[in-house]
Order: C-alpha cells, then sequence, then structure tokens
C-alpha cells in the first residue's frame, strides 16, 4: 500500500531506537539502581520487555489506521508481510496487537497506583514486595485480553464492511480487498436498500474500548494530583530522611510525569479523537494515519524520561558520554 511506505521507515527507525534504549535501560535498572529503588525496579523491567516485545510485533506486522465516516479500521497488508501472508493468522495477529495497546491502558495506572502508595505511606505497598505483585501485574494483561477479545469478536471483517471499505482501498491506497485483513468497528452500516443500520456489536466494542482509555486518563491525572500532594506531605513529615532518598522520590515523580504526558499525547488522545469522530460518523481520512505514527513512536521515547530524569542513572550515561565522545578525540591526538 502507498500510505504503508510511507509510515514503513518511522516504524522501522522507532522500533531500532526503542529496542536499543529500553535494553540499556533493562541494564541500567539491573546494575546501577539504588537500594531504595526497591520492589519498583521490577515493574519498570516488566515495563521496559513489554515495550520491546509490543515494538518488535508492530514493526512486524505494520499496522495502519485508518478512519472513513463511522468505520475505524487497523489494516494489515498480507503483501510482502514480515510474518506471513496467511490472512485467517494475521487476523489473529491484528487482534493481539490491539491487545497490546490495551494492555498499555493498564501499565499507565500500575505505575501511578505504586507510586501512590509509596508517597503515602499506604500499608498496600507490602503487596509489591510478595507474591500479591503477580495480581498487579496481572492488571495489563486483563486489559489487553479484554480489548483483544473485543475487538476479535465483536468487530472483525464483515461483508458489510468489506462492501463499505472496498473502493476506498482502491481510491486512497491503491489495494485491494483481498490483499489486507482489518479489525475495527463499522458503527452505521448501510443496507442494500440505502437504510442505515446501527451495529450493536461495534457500538458495544466501542463502548468497553472508550470505558478503559476513558478510566485510564481519569486515574492517571486523578492518581498524579494525589501523588503531588502526598509527596509534599511526605517530604515535610519526613525531614529526617537523607537527601539523597528525598531527592530520589522526586526524581521519580517527574520522571513518571513525563513519562505518562508521552501515552497522553501519543496515544490517549489521538485514539480518543478517533474514536468520538468514528461515533459521531466524521470522516477524518488520511489525518487518521497520524495515530499509526504516534503509536509507533511511542516506545522509543517512553524510555527516555527515567533514563535521564533519574539521578543514578543519567551519570552512568554522562559519564559513558564524557570517556567515549570527549576524551577519545584527545588520545587520537
Amino acid at each position: 500500500m502507498k500510505s504503508q511506505k510511507y509510515v514503513d521507515f518511522l516504524q522501522i527507525f522507532s522500533t531500532g531506537t526503542s529496542i536499543f534504549l529500553n535494553t540499556i535501560l533493562i541494564i541500567l535498572i539491573i546494575t546501577k539502581s539504588p537500594k531504595h529503588l526497591g520492589s519498583y525496579k521490577y515493574l519498570m523491567i516488566y515495563i521496559s520487555i513489554y515495550e520491546l516485545v509490543y515494538t518488535i510485533l508492530d514493526v512486524l506486522l505494520a499496522p495502519l489506521i485508518f478512519s472513513h465516516g463511522s468505520i475505524f479500521l487497523v489494516i494489515i497488508s498480507k503483501i510482502d508481510n514480515r510474518i506471513t501472508t496467511n490472512k485467517q493468522v494475521l487476523l489473529y495477529l491484528d487482534s493481539i496487537w490491539c491487545g497490546f495497546f490495551g494492555a498499555f491502558m493498564g501499565v499507565f495506572a500500575l505505575q501511578f497506583i505504586y507510586r501512590y502508595y509509596v508517597v503515602s505511606g499506604s500499608i498496600k505497598i507490602k503487596s509489591f514486595n510478595d507474591y500479591r505483585i503477580v495480581f498487579w501485574m496481572s492488571i495489563p494483561v486483563i486489559t489487553g485480553v479484554i480489548w483483544g477479545t473485543v475487538v476479535h469478536v465483536l468487530i472483525g471483517p464483515t461483508k458489510q464492511a468489506d462492501l463499505a471499505i472496498e473502493s476506498i482501498l482502491l481510491s486512497e491506497f491503491d489495494t485491494h480487498i483481498d490483499d489486507i485483513t482489518y479489525v475495527g468497528p463499522y458503527i452505521y452500516q448501510q443496507q442494500d436498500d440505502g437504510s442505515v443500520e446501527v451495529s450493536k456489536d461495534s457500538l458495544i466494542a466501542m463502548i468497553v474500548m472508550l470505558s478503559i482509555i476513558l478510566f485510564s486518563i481519569s486515574f492517571i491525572v486523578f492518581s498524579a494530583v494525589k501523588c503531588f500532594i502526598q509527596l509534599n506531605v511526605f517530604l515535610q513529615i519526613n525531614k529526617n530522611l537523607s537527601r539523597n532518598y528525598s531527592s530520589f522520590q522526586t526524581q521519580l515523580f517527574y520522571a513518571l510525569i513525563v513519562q505518562t504526558l508521552i501515552p497522553l499525547i501519543l496515544m490517549h488522545l489521538p485514539c480518543l479523537t478517533l474514536y468520538i469522530c468514528t461515533m459521531l460518523d466524521i470522516d477524518l481520512g488520511h489525518s487518521s494515519v497520524i495515530l499509526t505514527l504516534t503509536i509507533a513512536i511511542f516506545p522509543a521515547l517512553d524510555p527516555l524520561p527515567v533514563m535521564l530524569i533519574i539521578k543514578d542513572y543519567r551519570c552512568v550515561l554522562s559519564n559513558i558520554v564524557t570517556t567515549r565522545v570527549i576524551k577519545l578525540p584527545k588520545s587520537n591526538n
């Protein structure tokens, strides 16, 4: 597909960057984390590994997001696909990719749950230090399974959608319906007699996915405010704590804020906009491809706040850069 060629480079570049940065971050977490980071380092490793798997799946499948009126599709081309050309297998993989997107909604909430328990001094923080951490880490899995299942069961390919998008595929992407597979809602379906029928399956799927997105956004904003308030209280009450520990808690909070703004800007808001426009039958056309790009960029940017804001990691990286970039030219002279 023509549009696919334009996003291919960015997806490949973002994947390479994501693999490089997340691998470095995992090494830093394992080898250079301060002792008072506690069990949060396991959560950070878990998230980094998750992003690595997601970004590899993204570049292999090369999905393209496209919206036209009340149709919102995640399209995968079987032509020269990097995994398989079997449409049925690609359909399952398309649903799994969507499930990974849904799992991110749980990942963002999970980070703030942990930070809130830390700064509020809640005894529930102990649940991250024993077998109960399995429950917490299952939250993204649960949201991802719900999302992926809803997509596969309720908004897979249909004859009505095939007829509706066949001409669009030819005009917009210069490709045929037989050369792609897709998942996505088609809410206001045109019938043979010219009437329009609301698809209950598409509507239910949209409501479920919108609910997950809105819950994630609401929880993040609410928890961020609570964390900020509790952090100030925490630092006031615990003035006798070491300066390093207090500074570290502040660094961790600011890193989390930046890590939250990145997905809000690159994932939550674009996806929310597309869903609302789809429900209102607003045609976004090629503008909807922007979500394909922002989703691809996200895993490449997400590790940066932790690497650059947390002092322990920043100093290691700074020393490496200083040694490699500054000292090497001197030695050559």
